[in-house]
């Protein structure tokens, strides 16, 4: 790649080449000025930073989706066993079935505090 600029002392151009190295030092020939020049991104690096973005912004939606399709399932289960007629162990095993969820995706650990704080008072006033 090839870069020409004027020297800002005297005016006189100056002509960069750059290989592999993305800072070169030159002299000015007539003013012996020294200049740090940096290689400038070519589109070619632009556009591989933009398909590296672009593959994480899918991972993401990929896990997004994931992630939604294991709640709707969550939701469908727990529907299922609130719909039991069998006393009241439904509601047990969808509470059950609740917090294992929240423990194996780490999603809402607010939540999953809750659900164990509400627990332990529960077990207090129980005693």
């Amino acid at each position: 790649m090839q870069v020409k600029f004027a020297c800002q002392q005297c005016g006189q151009e100056i002509g960069v080449v750059f290989g592999s190295e993305p800072v070169l030092s030159i002299n000015c020939t007539t003013c012996h000025q020294t200049f740090s020049v940096m290689r400038p991104a070519i589109a070619e690096e632009i556009l591989i930073d933009w398909k590296n973005e672009a593959l994480i912004q899918k991972i993401r939606a990929d896990q997004s989706q994931s992630s939604n399709a294991s709640l709707m399932m969550l939701i469908i289960q727990v529907i299922e066993l609130l719909t039991w007629r069998d006393n009241g162990a439904g509601q047990i095993e969808a509470i059950k079935l609740m917090r294992q969820w929240l423990v194996d995706n780490e999603a809402a650990p607010t939540i999953s505090e809750l659900m164990r704080t509400n627990s332990s008072q529960r077990l207090n006033k129980r005693h």
